[in-house]
């Protein structure tokens, strides 16, 4: 909420220039200070033009919701002396501790698991992580996990975004283990294999992570991370498929190196209108038993423009190249995974060594309220929605396919939903599509 007082109140026209004098930080009881000037656009000091003061209360209000410390932020300028004002900035700060309940399907998205998997509830994870977001007020993340079902997994994390008084450098590290007794173990006709022991594992991993950032400016940062993963699989496993691992082994380590470049050029981080946003990252990866390397670049651009009142347009574009092309089946993820998937294609993987799709949406906002509750960490609920139509279009490429009849072929679709957003950033997607093959 921006609170903005007159400016024709103090006495100045339009063009005058307002020195700043002090910022104000009201309701910050565990965020320090600091933390929340860092994310500012302006400073104590700055010559602030009187035509600029509603832009510059929203831009930074929201650069504030980007944190994700608050649940809301209010931007107040007050007049202080004949050419002076305060900005005074009101945070209502979110539970630090968040109780994460994970229950989550074993498939690639809920389509599969209901469908192909008969809605299986063994193929469920259920879990618990607790999640500190802004551990001693400095935005710093610690976080411990464990989980059971159909994947087994511990894990702890902890990630500090500054580490210097300059607040541009961080660090952070991670370890989880995990296992399995039922994995994909092949990619046919563009579906994954199963194979299911109801007694022993068929996969573990170790998983050890380090990181360095480095923010120089608000919307940009730079992630080198090195990582050591040990895989083990079954030999059921080696005898189904041989290339798993590569080579028939039953173990191996990878060393990856990682760098990854990100632009957040939006108003919203978790949910954009405008803007632009860019990803890029270089991975180098070796398997150390089976001396073999993959090295992939991975780009995604999107841009997002306010079409009209309360009607929005994004395009989205990601795309992957990875080489060589023979590589063990543990790198020959491509289209179909996490979010790397042409809507409509829900149910198909196109594994290989490279990909490109584009996604275009075109909606508009239904329900901008604010629940108010006399709750502390509750006391603004937000809520969002926003019907949509879209349309995908992609193209996947497969050295050696097995049976993929979906390879190196435009594929395409066109559909309808809508979207919720509400307290937390918790995001509800619901679509029908209808694709290239007749399916809806």
């Amino acid at each position: 909420m921006v609170i903005l007082v007159p400016v024709h109140t103090w006495g100045q026209d339009s063009n005058s220039c307002h020195y700043l004098k002090k910022i104000q930080v009201e309701g910050a009881g565990k965020t320090r200070h600091t933390i929340i000037l860092r994310e500012l656009s302006i400073r104590e000091g700055d010559c602030i033009p009187a035509d600029s003061l509603e832009e510059l209360a929203q831009l930074n209000r929201l650069r504030l919701m980007n944190i994700q410390l608050f649940n809301e932020v209010q931007v107040q300028w007050q007049p202080f002396l004949q050419d002076s004002i305060i900005m005074h900035i009101r945070v209502f700060e979110r539970f630090p501790i968040t109780p994460d309940p994970v229950v989550e399907f074993a498939d690639r998205n809920f389509n599969v698991w209901w469908t192909e998997q008969n809605h299986d509830l063994r193929r469920i994870n259920l879990g618990l992580a607790l999640v500190h977001r802004n551990f001693r007020g400095n935005r710093e993340q610690v976080s411990v996990m464990g989980q059971l079902g159909y994947t087994q997994k511990v894990g702890i994390a902890y990630e500090r975004p500054f580490i210097d008084r300059q607040q541009k450098h961080g660090a952070g590290i991670s370890f989880y283990g995990m296992q399995n007794r039922e994995i994909a173990y092949r990619t046919d006709s563009n579906k994954l294999s199963f194979y299911r022991s109801p007694t022993h594992a068929m996969l573990r991993q170790t998983e050890l992570s380090a990181w360095y950032t480095y923010r120089p400016q608000y919307a940009s940062i730079h992630k080198l991370s090195l990582n050591y993963q040990h895989y083990w699989i079954s030999n059921v496993i080696a005898n189904k498929n041989p290339e798993y691992l590569g080579g028939g082994h039953l173990e191996d380590d990878i060393l990856a190196l990682n760098y990854l470049y990100k632009y957040n050029g939006v108003d919203n981080w978790e949910y954009p209108l405008s803007g632009t946003r860019i990803v890029g990252s270089f991975q180098q990866q070796f398997l150390l038993k089976n001396k073999s390397y993959q090295s992939k670049i991975y780009l995604q651009a999107d841009r997002y423009w306010q079409a009209g009142k309360k009607w929005y347009l994004s395009l989205v574009f990601r795309g992957k190249f990875s080489f060589p092309f023979q590589q063990p089946y543990i790198f020959q993820k491509n289209m179909g995974y996490d979010y790397d998937y042409v809507r409509g294609y829900e149910y198909y993987v196109i594994d290989g060594a490279a990909f490109a799709l584009l996604r275009s949406t075109f909606k508009r906002e239904l329900v901008n309220a604010k629940i108010h509750l006399p709750i502390r960490y509750f006391q603004v609920v937000p809520i969002r929605v926003y019907p949509k139509i879209y349309a995908d279009v992609g193209r996947a490429f497969n050295a050696n396919p097995y049976n993929d009849y979906l390879y190196n072929k435009m594929l395409y679709s066109a559909g309808f939903g809508i979207d919720v957003i509400t307290l937390y950033d918790i995001k509800l997607r619901i679509e029908y599509t209808f694709n290239a093959l007749g399916e809806n």
